[in-house]
């Protein structure tokens, strides 16, 4: 399960920062895309600078429905099962579908979709913490640049006995929801913190006030993960802080979302984290604040 192969059939759900990466990690399986509802049915172009500064573009086909062995979603949280949806009529020609997001939530409301319309697709999930944005700097044609190497893991959502080999730079689990919840932790302190404060990654310990509130909201994700039985491989408020410094030039997603008009993914980060808490009963008391903080804020916005 765990080996890569040349002749695997992939396409593209979602040609946003994240998915152009992967195209380009794919790109001698030749990979297709599927446009979105009300995009222009065409192949699509892609320009992608790797950390090396070479630049690559990428040609993808439309998907005409012929079979493939793994769908790749890398849309938004928030667009997985419409999107979803508007292939359901094709969807029997996958074998296997790859949710490669932020959050969680998603995954399970896919999974119940897709057994209540009977489709055989099975479901997987996935996290990446390789970096890559979208540059649209005036003059110049848009490119996604990879900002920084990392992993990217995928297990099955739900029991699969089967074996298939993944697609290249990717890493089969056994238990996805482990290192999901573990990415999820630490989204959900650096990303609402880095949104209600519009500063950079860095800037949360290297600002005095910042970082007081760095600490104090990774303690109490820390606790709360604690008592929702999710485990954690080291203590957040180090991990939290350690990953701030080695992202520190960076923007979150949910602070470009923001800084772009987008709706953001904290109803899949700290919204997934609050059901969870309100559901066991425990307090989270700075993570409710923050978040409402922002809400309100979109809700001025929109």
């Amino acid at each position: 399960m765990t080996a890569n192969s040349p002749s695997l059939r992939v396409g593209l759900l979602g040609l946003g920062a994240v998915g152009t990466l992967m195209a380009g990690h794919w790109h001698r399986l030749q990979p297709v895309c599927l446009p979105r509802a009300g995009r222009h049915a065409a192949a699509q172009q892609r320009r992608l600078q790797w950390l090396n500064g070479q630049q690559q573009m990428l040609q993808l086909p439309v998907w005409q429905g012929t079979g493939l062995d793994w769908l790749v979603v890398t849309t938004k949280a928030a667009d997985t099962l419409p999107a979803l949806q508007q292939w359901a009529a094709q969807l029997p020609a996958v074998d296997r579908i790859l949710l490669l997001q932020n959050g969680m939530g998603q995954q399970q409301a896919c999974a119940d979709w897709l057994q209540q319309q009977g489709l055989p697709c099975r479901l997987w999930a996935g996290i990446s913490t390789e970096g890559a944005y979208l540059d649209t700097a005036a003059g110049q044609p848009p490119r996604v640049v990879h900002a920084g190497a990392g992993n990217t893991l995928a297990g099955p959502w739900q029991e699969d006995a089967s074996g298939i080999p993944l697609p290249p730079a990717v890493t089969a689990v056994a238990d996805i929801r482990q290192p999901m919840r573990e990415k999820l932790a630490i989204n959900a302190v650096i990303n609402p913190l880095t949104a209600l404060f519009r500063c950079r990654n860095g800037e949360l310990v290297s600002n005095r006030r910042y970082h007081t509130q760095l600490l104090a909201l990774a303690q109490e994700t820390a606790t709360l993960s604690e008592q929702l039985g999710w485990s954690l491989s080291e203590p957040l408020v180090q991990r939290a802080q350690a990953v701030a410094r080695a992202t520190a030039a960076n923007r979150s997603s949910t602070l470009q979302d923001i800084l772009a008009g987008r709706p953001t993914e904290l109803p899949w980060i700290t919204g997934y984290l609050l059901h969870c808490a309100h559901k066991a009963g425990v307090p989270a008391p700075l993570n409710s604040s923050i978040y409402q903080q922002l809400q309100e804020h979109s809700d001025r916005s929109s």
